[in-house]
C-alpha cells in the first residue's frame, strides 16, 4: 500500500559526504532518503562525488555536506579574509567583552629576515598595549560614573550591562595583529571557494590558515574540497591592481593624517525609481501583466494611493525580525564610508551587502574618543597611535599587506557598501540599536538619513534608533 502522507525526518549520524550523495541521488532514485543512505558507504559516496561533483561540475551537491570548523590563534587581519565569504556563518572572540593579551600577537614571518623592522614592529605593539592596559581602569571608572546603577541591579548585573561600553573605548588601541578565535560553519562548496581564496592570498598567514583548514576539511569530506588550490588568476589580479592603483598616485593627494576624524557616509548611487519598482513588484506577483506594464500603472498612481499600499504592507511590522517582502530588494543604495577599523570590523559581518574595503594604509589618520582627554591619557594615546601609523606607512612602502598588522581598531578606513532596501531595513534596525558600538550606531543612523531623504515614502518604515 502506498503511503502519501508527508514524511519529514532528520538524517542523523552520517558523514557529510554521505548526506550530500543521499540528497543528490533523489533526482534519479525513487527510494526514500533513509533507504538511499543505508546503501551508501563513505567510499561509495567519495566515488560518486569524484564523478559528479568534480568531473561533471555538479557543485550544488557539495552544498549538502556541512562542516563546523574551529579556528584559533589567527590575527584580526586574517579573520577579515576568512570572513569574506558571504555564504557562511561565523562567531568570534569579541573585543567588546574580552581583554586582549600582548603576548598573543602575530608576527609576519617576513620580518624575521630584518631584525630592525621586527623590533620596530614589536616596539609599536608593546607601546599600544601599554596604553591599552593603562586605560582600562580609568575608562571603566569613568563609564561607571556616566552610567550609574540607577535601577539598583546586583553589582554583577550592572557591571555586565556597562562592560561593553568601556571596552568599546579601550579597544581602539588594539593592533590588528592580535590573535582571535572563531568558529566557521559552511557547506563544502563554500569551504572549497574559501580555501582557494586563502591559498591565493598575498599574506603568508592566510595561506597557512588555508592549508590547515583544507587538511581538517579533508578529514571530514575527503573528496569535496581536495581540489582547492591556489589560483594564478586571483594572484595575477591582485598584483596587477595593486600596481595599477599606484600608477594613479592617489596616495600623494591624501592630506596629513589626523587624530580627530569625523565619520563620513556619502550616498554615491541609488535607484531613483526604487519606490515605484517596489510597488510594481508587489502587484506583479498577483497580476497577469508584465513588470513594465505594472511599473507604468504604478507611476500613474496618486501619491496617497501609493502611500496606502506601503502602509498596508509595512506599517504593521513589530520589529526588525518581521522581514519585509522580498520586493524591497529591487532598489539599491551605494555608500562610500569613512570610519574606524573597529566599526568596520563589526559591519563587515553584514555579508549580504556587497563590500569593497580599502587596504589599511594609515592614510586617513585615526579616531580619538573624547574620554581619553578626560582621563589624562590623550598624549600617550596619540603618541602610540602616531607611532603605529608612521611605522605602518614606512613598512607599507615595501610590505603593503604586512603593514596592515600594525594598524589599530582606531585606524580610519574607507569602504564601499552596496545594499538593497530590504537589507537596509535589517542593517539600520540592528546596527542603530542603543546596545551597539557607538561608532557603528552613527553609521547606521547616517545611512537611514540618506535613505529617508531620497525615498521618504518608504524610508520612514525603517526602524532606526535615533536616540
Amino acid at each position: 500500500m502506498i503511503n502519501n502522507e508527508a514524511r519529514i525526518y532528520a538524517l542523523k549520524n552520517l558523514p557529510p559526504e554521505v548526506v550530500a550523495v543521499t540528497f543528490a541521488k533523489c533526482s534519479r532514485s525513487p527510494e526514500n532518503f533513509d533507504a538511499i543512505a543505508q546503501e551508501l558507504s563513505t567510499e561509495q559516496s567519495a566515488e560518486f562525488n569524484e564523478k559528479w561533483v568534480v568531473n561533471y561540475g555538479h557543485g550544488s551537491v557539495a552544498e549538502h555536506a556541512f562542516m563546523n570548523i574551529a579556528i584559533e590563534n589567527v590575527s584580526l587581519i586574517a579573520v577579515e579574509s576568512i570572513q569574506s565569504n558571504r555564504l557562511a556563518s561565523y562567531t568570534e572572540k569579541s573585543s567588546r567583552y574580552q581583554i586582549y593579551n600582548r603576548d598573543r600577537i602575530y608576527i609576519p614571518e617576513i620580518f624575521n629576515s630584518d631584525p630592525i623592522i621586527k623590533q620596530a614592529y614589536l616596539n609599536v605593539v608593546n607601546e599600544l598595549f601599554t596604553v591599552y592596559e593603562k586605560s582600562i581602569a580609568p575608562i571603566k571608572k569613568a563609564i561607571e560614573n556616566i552610567y550609574p546603577n540607577k535601577e539598583n541591579d546586583p553589582d554583577a548585573v550592572w557591571q555586565a550591562k556597562i562592560k561593553s561600553k568601556w571596552m568599546d573605548i579601550c579597544r581602539f588601541l588594539l593592533p590588528n595583529c592580535v590573535l582571535a578565535n572563531l568558529g566557521m560553519s559552511a557547506n563544502a562548496r563554500t569551504f572549497e571557494y574559501a580555501i582557494t581564496k586563502m591559498l591565493s592570498h598575498p599574506l603568508r598567514e592566510v595561506n597557512e590558515i588555508g592549508q590547515k583548514i583544507k587538511k581538517v576539511a579533508l578529514n571530514i569530506t575527503p573528496t569535496l574540497v581536495k581540489y582547492a588550490e591556489p589560483k594564478e588568476y586571483y594572484k595575477n589580479n591582485e598584483e596587477y591592481l595593486l600596481a595599477k592603483s599606484k600608477s594613479f598616485a592617489f596616495d600623494s593627494i591624501i592630506s596629513e593624517f589626523t587624530r580627530d576624524n569625523k565619520l563620513e557616509v556619502e550616498l554615491i548611487d541609488y535607484d531613483k525609481d526604487g519606490e515605484d519598482k517596489i510597488l510594481a513588484g508587489l502587484i506583479y506577483k498577483y497580476s497577469c501583466a508584465s513588470f513594465r506594464q505594472c511599473l507604468e500603472k504604478i507611476k500613474k498612481l496618486k501619491y496617497d494611493d501609493k502611500q496606502k499600499i506601503f502602509d498596508s504592507v509595512l506599517a504593521k511590522a513589530k520589529n526588525i525580525y518581521d522581514k519585509p517582502p522580498r520586493e524591497l530588494e529591487y532598489p539599491y543604495y551605494t555608500f562610500d564610508v569613512l570610519l574606524d577599523q573597529g566599526a568596520y570590523y563589526d559591519l563587515k559581518r553584514n555579508r549580504i551587502m556587497t563590500q569593497t574595503p580599502q587596504i589599511l594604509k594609515a592614510a586617513y589618520g585615526y579616531y580619538t574618543p573624547k574620554i581619553f582627554y578626560k582621563i589624562g591619557l590623550y598624549d600617550e594615546y596619540c603618541r602610540a597611535m602616531d607611532r603605529a601609523h608612521e611605522t605602518c606607512r614606512v613598512l607599507g612602502r615595501k610590505y603593503p599587506y604586512e603593514a596592515q598588522y600594525i594598524t589599530t581598531k582606531a585606524t580610519a578606513r574607507r569602504f564601499v557598501m552596496k545594499m538593497n532596501l530590504r537589507e537596509a531595513f535589517y542593517f539600520v534596525g540592528l546596527r542603530s540599536r542603543s546596545g551597539g558600538h557607538f561608532m557603528y550606531r552613527k553609521i547606521a543612523q547616517m545611512i537611514f538619513d540618506h535613505i529617508n531623504r531620497v525615498h521618504p515614502n518608504i524610508g520612514k518604515y525603517i526602524m532606526a534608533d535615533k536616540k
